[in-house]
């Protein structure tokens, strides 16, 4: 479907090189050679992307068909995965926000490079606002500090739920200053039926926040499908 091999595509700019195919509702194919053409189409889709050599489990949720195989390739997985980077600067985009009686305002999200522990100072961006945390949770279990890589939801006090939306960045007080502007090295998608023109609005994603942007290209007019270029790109954030 055209947003599976968008989510493809995604990974391949991500450069995720790390991944399963659970190949799902197989107990609805009784012909193995149906089936043998389903993964070959699936195995096409992923060529010459980053997720190329991966396996593909037929799986059924139904029947449990092929879940234990599923289990034992992730574990194999993560077995193999390098832990995430610390860097020593954590930031916490923030994907919720919400209250809960007794504790106060809560925020959830994917923690990178850095860790988080209960009594630190932090600031949110943008609006620089200050909190300190009260209490870290990870899968509904109390932490004292949290890892990279950690999904986490994070007790603040000192800040309200309503000074708070979706988009913005935990981090700790001067460790980064928000931006409107950045440039980059763009790598336009082969699979895009027009070419990006300069100046062209777009909607640029970062962490969890998501805003109208432009693109101003500064070594061509236009990119066409699959090229690559520098360009500068502006945003305001919602």
């Amino acid at each position: 479907m055209p947003q599976t091999r968008e989510h493809i595509a995604i990974l391949d700019l991500l450069e995720i090189s790390s991944g399963v195919v659970a190949l799902t509702k197989s107990d609805l194919v009784q012909d193995q050679e149906w089936l043998d053409l389903v993964q070959g189409e699936v195995r096409e889709a992923l060529r010459g992307t980053t997720l190329e050599n991966v396996n593909i489990v037929p799986v059924s949720a139904a029947t449990g068909q092929g879940l234990n195989a599923l289990l034992l390739e992730i574990g194999h997985l993560l077995d193999n995965s390098q832990p995430r980077r610390d860097l020593g600067r954590p930031r916490l985009p923030i994907d919720r926000v919400f209250t809960i009686s007794g504790f106060g305002t809560i925020v959830t999200g994917t923690l990178a490079e850095g860790r988080l522990a209960v009594g630190d100072d932090v600031a949110i961006l943008p609006g620089d606002l200050r909190a300190r945390i009260r209490g870290l949770q990870t899968h509904k279990t109390k932490q004292k500090e949290v890892l990279p890589g950690s999904r986490i939801a994070v007790n603040l006090s000192g800040v309200a739920v309503e000074d708070l939306y979706r988009g913005q960045v935990v981090v700790r007080p001067g460790s980064f200053d928000p931006t409107t502007l950045l440039d980059a090295k763009l790598r336009y998608l082969s699979s895009v039926a027009w070419p990006l023109k300069h100046n062209a609005s777009v909607e640029f994603y970062t962490g969890s926040a998501r805003s109208e942007a432009y693109v101003r290209l500064l070594d061509a007019e236009e990119l066409r499908p699959g090229q690559e270029g520098w360009c500068s790109s502006g945003w305001g954030i919602q």
